[in-house]
């Protein structure tokens, strides 16, 4: 009704607008920013998610820093545990090659007999058939398992590569001359 009133309290509809708390003197106390658009409060608190995301792997990589100093004191400790997998991998492989190889020769000895069965024109028993195909599916299951373990020995050296070239990063080691 045209009357002028007093408070210490904002109106309702400045409260959404930057403010700014001043002393007797006229200096700036406090500042309290505008109220955020839902527009921009989303783009904030996916910054913030952003930003909570990379502390947290920033922490996860700190820890695996000193999981890897503490566990292996020299670049040779490191050098020797990977030495000692790539060594129980490579038999590993070596047992399957030597499997593959035995199971091989079998099918081609069940494979010549009926072969020749067919030549003498005698009829292929299917024990042999069967054979035959029981031996073709652990030839095939062999090979399957041989290129898991050959990829695994892949990710291995991989692995061990970063985790050497962390490792020299962290104790300021250069490669040793071969």
């Amino acid at each position: 009704d045209g009357k002028v009133h007093y408070t210490d309290q904002l109106p309702a509809e400045a409260a959404k607008d930057k403010q700014e708390e001043l002393n007797k003197q006229g200096m700036t106390v406090h500042t309290t920013e505008r109220a955020r658009t839902p527009e921009e409060q989303a783009a904030w608190e996916a910054e913030q998610a952003k930003l909570e995301d990379e502390r947290k792997m920033a922490e996860e990589k700190a820890k695996m820093d000193a999981v890897l100093t503490g566990s292996y004191p020299t670049e040779t400790d490191l050098t020797r545990a990977y030495d000692e997998r790539f060594d129980l991998l490579e038999q590993s492989l070596e047992s399957a090659r030597v499997g593959i190889r035995s199971q091989e020769k079998s099918l081609a000895e069940l494979l010549a007999h009926a072969a020749d069965l067919e030549r003498n024109g005698k009829p292929v028993p299917a024990s042999i058939t069967d054979s035959i195909a029981r031996t073709r599916d652990q030839v095939n299951e062999q090979r399957a398992y041989l290129g898991r373990r050959e990829a695994e020995n892949t990710a291995l050296k991989g692995e061990y590569q970063r985790l050497l070239t962390r490792y020299r990063e962290l104790k300021g080691s250069t490669p040793a001359s071969p």
